[in-house]
């Protein structure tokens, strides 16, 4: 077995998280013979960036995280959900629009704005009826639509979301530096980090051993990564080329 130290910064996570979703069975399965649904969200618009070729992903995004606090972008500049039916993008097209033929074999990609210590994604609610989440997270459950969460580990909390569930809401805030938001874990769905995207792409087992960093580095993860011989040099290969992947593109916001 062979070691290898790597740090990614939030940017790097990202693109090697979209690598990874894409070359799993059950996604290139949806994408050739049903329907993928990517969500808006930032990770998200990397995977579809690597589908396209060429996406703004500064418009593939509702909420959002700046320096000020939680944000939300303006709704009329905002790219619909990408939805690909068998390979095809359907041009303006949200998930409500075809939840009701989407099935087992078909897959709703979310972002995340948390992991919990249970590895359990949490998302953000600034919409009053949450959302993207609130149309398709019923249907998900009763249909067994795989739902695949997209979240780099940077985004890990050190509690559970039962410790602060039920605690607020979006108008629960006496005071709020940035937009009121409630909360919602999605216990239905496929946890996807930097450490299934390694495992998906190069068979290797991976675990994070430090966060964060200056210069550039902040919110960066250090992973150590173990795996045979030929798949941990394929690994190292994969993550020498990925370095220097530029910081996710400034987003307008709304005031």
């Amino acid at each position: 077995m062979k070691k290898l130290l790597a740090t990614l910064t939030p940017a790097e996570s990202k693109r090697l998280i979209a690598r990874g979703i894409l070359a799993t069975d059950l996604v290139q399965n949806a994408l050739k013979n049903g329907y993928l649904c990517i969500t808006v969200g930032t990770t998200s618009g990397y995977l579809v960036e690597e589908i396209l070729g060429e996406y703004d992903k500064t418009l593939h995004i509702a909420g959002i995280v700046v320096p000020k606090g939680l944000a939300v972008t303006d709704g009329k500049k905002r790219s619909s959900d990408a939805i690909f039916h068998k390979g095809e993008l359907l041009e303006n097209k949200k998930v409500i629009d075809v939840l009701d033929k989407l099935g087992p074999d078909d897959v709703i990609i979310k972002s995340a704005n948390a992991l919990d210590e249970n590895y359990v994604p949490i998302v953000l609610l600034a919409h009053e009826t949450a959302g993207t989440v609130g149309v398709f997270l019923g249907p998900v459950a009763s249909r067994n639509i795989k739902l695949i969460v997209a979240v780099g580990l940077e985004k890990s909390i050190p509690v559970a979301y039962e410790e602060f569930c039920g605690q607020f809401g979006k108008e629960d805030w006496d005071y709020a530096i940035g937009t009121p938001v409630g909360a919602i874990a999605l216990h239905e769905a496929l946890t996807f980090t930097e450490i299934e995207a390694l495992e998906a792409l190069f068979d290797v087992q991976a675990m994070p051993i430090s966060a964060g960093g200056v210069n550039g580095a902040e919110g960066s993860i250090t992973l150590f990564i173990e795996g045979g011989d030929e798949e941990t040099a394929r690994a190292y290969e994969f993550l020498v080329d990925l370095k220097g992947e530029p910081p996710f593109p400034k987003v307008d916001i709304v005031k």
